[in-house]
């Protein structure tokens, strides 16, 4: 049952960010809009690319502790660059 709720979790996640991502581009392309571009950037970055990353980590042959050392590492780095990019769309607005 939470296996079933999760996955449908992330998948409604992916859509409602491809609907943020590909608006936030449409405007951008309209017109010179960075906030929106800045927030597509932020949800790309904490979205495919953290999980395309952590998914290089798992397949990975590293030892179990180093594969959760790394994957720390890059939560707490697509995080920082989540927050920099929002920073960045509020410093605009």
């Amino acid at each position: 049952m939470i296996k079933t709720l999760n996955k449908i979790l992330g998948i409604l996640s992916y859509f409602l960010g491809a609907a943020v991502v590909l608006e936030a581009l449409i405007k951008g392309v309209r017109g010179p809009s960075p906030p929106q571009l800045y927030i597509a950037l932020a949800i790309i970055i904490v979205g495919p690319v953290e999980d395309l990353a952590n998914c290089l980590i798992r397949k990975s042959k590293l030892d179990s502790r180093a594969k959760e050392l790394y994957k720390e590492l890059v939560n707490q780095l697509t995080s920082l660059a989540f927050l920099i990019l929002l920073g960045l769309v509020v410093r605009r607005v």
